[in-house]
């Protein structure tokens, strides 16, 4: 059976992502171990000194306006990194603020943002790294070449400024927001679900918690954020046993609280259960790696917030509407992961509740149509939106829940408006209706 999920390497790359520290300080060490390396080939190496020197013609000659040159790139360097901190911060307030909290992890992922502060820091450490190599009289040394790429490097901070700036000032509109949201998670939806959905998926059984076997509880309170499946499906394989996993990716679980039930109970031996734990990796935030429902949240907030009486921009919520169609497009069209997971004899090792395109559909719309009932323009997108989704799919399921959700708008939306008013809305839900009934 082929399996559909994130390894290990790839989650350690993803969390790495995150932060204003990785990058940053790759960028500065590089640099620091540039200006440490090239002055010693300028001087040391006969052939690389003589073609440096012709290379060579922009710094200058003399060690004191060399040294005044590196401490003066040094101190704009790091003066403009507290603005460019003063930026973000300001950037992250304003998202937070105005849209949800929740988006602050896509602005801290933000590469442009990582690698101007990485070109800032690594400038800095650069000419300060380079300063003891320019001596002056008797014995004068100045390494024209690593002037030469101090001076380029202080031409990249300027751009990098410019350009960080332009930046931030697209970033945080909410159209880009929003589409850098369902752009995400329309990845973790291609890695969580399969390939192309072939017919309608296979109607599993339902989960049923185990009564035999032994309880493992979590070492941890936090959101489950990944959890290692390939290596938890090899370790109940060589101990020829089943695994249950009680809380899936994106659930909160608290320390105590039962993660998995190994069946038989005598499987669980200590070295078992120590590397069964460690597969699954639990923090105080949810994580947009392999939790799909977690994109579609951080849309229905921003949604849901535009709403509100305080911020009233239905435009931002119909911006919102129109990603999730993207969304749940997609989900419609590609094969739902499995609940059971099978060895190469297809006998079930492993047992974890899986998020489906019905329960995408439900987490899209269902807190949007208690909150939009008053809304026509909103209604109507929301119609549009399922009318889209409807198109894509010819599987009867899928068909009946689409149905089901377009007439909790179309009821959600009638109670506020007169019949005349509402012609629209109904000959899109009638619209959806047919396609259902002919399926």
């Amino acid at each position: 059976m082929r399996l559909i999920q994130p390894n290990k390497l790839r989650h350690m790359l993803y969390v790495q992502r995150g932060g204003y520290v990785v990058l940053p300080l790759l960028i500065m060490l590089l640099l620091s171990a540039t200006a440490m390396v090239l002055p010693v080939l300028e001087i040391d190496v006969k052939p690389f000194s003589i073609w440096a020197q012709h290379a060579s013609w922009l710094p200058p000659r003399d060690p004191g306006m060399a040294q005044l040159l590196l401490g003066a790139i040094a101190g704009s360097c790091i003066t403009v990194v507290s603005v460019v901190y003063s930026v973000l911060l300001i950037a992250l307030t304003f998202a937070s603020i105005q849209f949800s909290p929740r988006v602050l992890n896509t602005f801290v992922k933000d590469t442009v943002s990582q690698v101007t502060l990485g070109v800032f820091i690594g400038t800095f450490a650069y000419c300060l790294v380079l300063l003891p190599s320019v001596h002056g009289p008797p014995h004068a040394t100045v390494p024209s070449l690593s002037l030469t790429l101090a001076l380029v490097l202080a031409a990249s901070c300027l751009f990098y400024l410019v350009y960080f700036i332009h930046h931030i000032a697209i970033a945080i509109q909410v159209n880009i927001i929003v589409d850098r949201v369902a752009r995400e998670t329309e990845l973790a939806l291609r890695g969580r679900f399969g390939g192309p959905l072939r017919r309608s998926p296979v109607q599993e059984p339902a989960l049923v918690e185990p009564t035999a076997g032994k309880n493992i509880p979590s070492y941890m309170s936090g959101y489950v954020q990944y959890i290692d499946e390939n290596k938890l499906l090899s370790i109940a394989v060589s101990a020829d046993a089943t695994i249950f996993i009680h809380r899936w990716t994106g659930q909160f679980i608290p320390a105590g609280a039962p993660c998995f039930t190994v069946t038989p109970a005598s499987a669980a031996t200590k070295p078992l259960v120590r590397s069964a734990l460690a597969c699954f990796h639990i923090g105080p935030v949810r994580s947009l790696e392999d939790d799909v429902e977690f994109g579609v949240l951080q849309l229905v907030d921003i949604a849901l917030k535009a709403m509100s009486p305080a911020v009233n921009d239905p435009s931002t919520a119909i911006s919102c509407i129109d990603q999730l169609s993207s969304v749940l497009l997609l989900a419609a069209t590609l094969e739902p992961p499995k609940t059971i997971l099978l060895d190469a004899n297809d006998k079930p090792r492993i047992f974890r509740r899986q998020t489906s395109f019905t329960r995408l559909l439900e987490v899209a719309f269902n807190q949007i149509i208690r909150h939009s009932g008053g809304d026509m323009p909103v209604s109507l997108r929301m119609l549009r939106a399922l009318h889209d989704v409807s198109g894509v799919t010819t599987c009867l399921p899928y068909l009946t829940a689409i149905r089901s959700m377009s007439q909790k708008v179309a009821h959600a939306c009638t109670a506020h408006y007169s019949p005349e008013a509402c012609e629209e809305l109904l000959e899109r839900l009638s619209i959806i209706e047919t396609r259902q009934r002919t399926s």
